[in-house]
């Protein structure tokens, strides 16, 4: 955890504007360094050792103005320290990014995933209510093997209900090998295609009417290019953008009111610096 601590505060005091927090599980991080080893469905605990929301703690007190996102979290392993923290911190940013992968509960256990449905559903209600305005990005795997039209059905209907801010589609890939590439019930690629496409209309859908009830608000963003900045919302590379009317200073903090939208993206202009 030292490390990683020193390593931010040099990079914040090189000019760095945001930090992006990666690992295949970062929810699970410091729990491999208990002394009694925690299994893939311990709770989290911060009084058995180090834990995402002991880093985040010290994170918060290096000086300067910058972004903590949290990427590839799990379901698995969030915790009510970890939602207050991060309610209450100045530096991470509200947004959460936790691959779904899928909703049905038989496919979860195809899927070889930790929780259920209701652990899922639970867990999102318990997010929003304790960090007011968190955005939430999944992911989602259309086309599983064994993935019935009931399946994708009940999947269509947790999104349309849930309404999650960022969403990605991802059609399976039989990869030779693995343990699912051997699995009967493959789906055909002209199904799998159709249902990738079905599920990207719906959230665009959604994409578009969450973007409409931006215009008009004013919001802090991130530059990464003269004319094209990032809300606290957007995760670099994967996520939304904020296409400017006026020049910005690249890699610094300005205010933008959003103006109008291009289904996903915003449109913005500058209102100060800061």
């Amino acid at each position: 955890m030292s490390s990683l601590v020193a390593e931010i505060r040099r990079l914040v005091e090189e000019g760095v504007k945001e930090v992006n927090l990666i690992s295949q599980d970062t929810t699970y991080y410091g729990m491999d360094l208990w002394d009694q080893k925690a299994g893939p469905r311990q709770p989290v605990d911060s009084q058995r050792g180090p834990t995402l929301t002991r880093l985040l703690e010290q994170i918060e007190e290096i000086p300067g103005k910058f972004w903590v996102r949290l990427l590839y979290t799990h379901p698995a392993h969030w915790s009510p320290e970890l939602m207050r923290t991060i309610a209450q911190s100045s530096k991470v940013v509200k947004y959460v990014d936790m691959p779904l992968q899928h909703i049905d509960e038989e496919l979860l256990g195809l899927m070889r995933r930790e929780t259920s449905r209701r652990h899922i559903e639970d867990l999102i209600r318990t997010l929003r209510a304790t960090v007011p305005g968190i955005t939430l990005r999944t992911t989602f795997i259309v086309g599983f093997p064994g993935e019935s039209e009931e399946h994708f059905e009940s999947l269509l209907e947790f999104i349309e209900a849930t309404r999650f801010e960022r969403l990605g589609i991802f059609t399976y890939s039989q990869e030779q090998g693995s343990r699912a590439a051997k699995m009967s019930g493959q789906v055909s690629a002209a199904t799998k295609n159709s249902r990738y496409q079905r599920a990207m209309r719906l959230q665009k859908k959604i994409a578009r009417q969450l973007a409409e009830s931006m215009v008009g608000q004013e919001i802090q963003a991130l530059a990464d290019q003269p004319l094209v900045a990032r809300s606290p919302s957007d995760a670099p590379e994967v996520d939304t953008r904020i296409l400017l009317s006026g020049g910005a200073a690249v890699g610094e903090f300005v205010r933008v009111r959003i103006t109008g939208t291009q289904v996903y993206d915003l449109r913005g202009e500058i209102v100060s610096g800061r």
